[in-house]
């Protein structure tokens, strides 16, 4: 008895069911036997990881998705599959075969599909093993964003996410990310590092201001079975809710280290007039002696508090971040409806991230307290550093850089040590801080030094 031969699948593209009917109506009376599969335009990528397909179908358009950013992906995963894409603006060059007709039934296609069941064998007509259905419900299931991209960054494989929809299928972020310029700017840069250096980019910090969310991202290279570089894998989750814990928790450890300055700042005064008091007393007492070490062993302990309350972290660990990636981070934090934020340019540093998003909320809050509620502040790069400006009154000390003396305050309700702890901040990484005016008439505090990834 003889073995029977599965008939080859054509898999195609298409929303409505009663497509696969018209199509297969149109091979059979070709007399091309095959057997139609229907996919759903956002499941292209998983539905071939799971069928044995022997030739894919695309029409030109596909609801919101186009038919050739889904050839695109389809031949990303398997180079050699036969697609045909139908219909009157048909034209992707000599990999795709095109057919200008937009009817299901038309016999040009179905003589289209003949013919590549015909010339071409393709990996992807192989039963799906079992690795390819672990990775396709990975993809079906995680409500983490995963994704591959081709070593073009053209999204491959993709699940369904809030912040990256599968209309991204075959296509590159800037493409479809409603997202500001610099998110995207540095979403590229891991990619590129990633793909043209063949390096790992892990558990990096992402904030889309136009989404509000913020995202941690890892990406690795993807090397395909010829060891060659092919794109890379990734995985974006997130983090908005541990951020935003985060930040009230850095909140009140801000507020409990102005504290502690501040009364460290009144009790080293009081001690000082102590002591002016004591030098005009002109007796040899025992007593005396008595105050004077107990002045000096408050003094030392004021000086502790100072120490510890200045101290950012007891850990300070190097990491590489975005800039813009961490102002947006803390300008969503700050919860400001009028004022302005513009990012003008990007770069990478190298920091610790905590201390880094408190250096730019002292800075960023500076600006409001002293700018008012609709000042613009602006924030760039420079070529060793980076600058953080705005349009409020400037600075009125003499000189300027007294703003960074702990206790100085030009306003009586602040407490003189936001300025004096950023300071700090840009000592402990060996950077420099000044501040000057900017371009328009406002302060515009400066960091040189910066060190920058290698």
């Amino acid at each position: 008895m003889g073995v029977l031969m599965a008939l080859p699948t054509v898999l195609l593209v298409a929303s409505d069911g009663a497509a696969g009917e018209q199509l297969q109506a149109a091979l059979e009376q070709a007399e091309i036997d095959a057997t139609v599969q229907t996919t759903e335009p956002e499941c292209v990528d998983t539905t071939l990881l799971r069928t044995a397909t022997d030739c894919l179908v695309v029409p030109v358009t596909c609801g919101a998705m186009a038919g050739g950013h889904l050839a695109e992906a389809a031949t990303g995963l398997y180079p050699d599959l036969p697609v045909i894409m139908y219909g009157t603006e048909a034209d992707r060059g000599d990999h795709i075969r095109t057919v200008a007709d937009d009817a299901l039934g038309s016999p040009a296609l179905a003589a289209a599909v003949g013919e590549a069941l015909d010339s071409s064998e393709t990996l992807a007509a192989r039963p799906a093993s079992r690795p390819e259905t672990i990775l396709a419900t990975m993809f079906e299931r995680y409500s983490e964003h995963l994704y591959v991209k081709d070593s073009d960054r053209h999204y491959l494989l993709l699940n369904d996410s809030s912040y990256a929809p599968p209309e991204l299928l075959g296509r590159r972020d800037e493409d479809g990310l409603p997202a500001g310029a610099t998110y995207l700017d540095a979403a590229r840069g891991d990619d590129l590092q990633v793909i043209n250096d063949g390096t790992d980019v892990l558990d990096i910090h992402e904030f889309s201001p136009s989404m509000g969310k913020h995202l941690r991202t890892s990406k690795v290279p993807w090397y395909d079975e010829t060891g060659e570089l092919a794109g890379l894998i990734g995985i974006t989750q997130d983090i908005t809710d541990q951020r935003e814990r985060e930040r009230l928790l850095r909140q009140q450890n801000e507020r409990l280290r102005k504290v502690a300055l501040l009364a460290a700042h009144e009790l080293r005064n009081e001690l000082q007039v102590s002591t002016g008091h004591l030098s005009q007393i002109d007796v040899d007492d025992e007593h005396i002696d008595a105050v004077e070490d107990s002045i000096d062993q408050l003094s030392g302990i004021v000086d502790k508090v100072v120490s510890l309350a200045s101290s950012d972290s007891l850990e300070f660990e190097l990491e590489q971040l975005w800039l813009s990636t961490v102002v947006w981070d803390v300008w969503s934090s700050l919860s400001l409806e009028t004022a302005s934020l513009e990012v003008t340019s990007e770069r990478q540093l190298l920091a610790d991230a905590e201390s880094l998003r408190l250096f730019l909320e002292i800075l960023l809050s500076n600006a409001v307290e002293h700018g008012g509620p609709d000042v613009a502040i602006r924030v760039g790069a420079t070529s060793s550093g980076f600058f953080v400006a705005d349009d409020g009154p400037g600075v009125d000390a003499s000189p300027p850089d007294r703003v960074f003396e702990a206790g100085y305050a030009s306003e009586k309700q602040n407490s003189g040590f936001g300025l004096y702890i950023a300071n700090r901040i840009a000592k402990e990484h060996g950077w420099s801080l000044s501040v000057g005016e900017s371009e328009d008439g406002g302060a515009r505090f400066t960091v040189t030094d910066v060190e920058g990834p290698d």
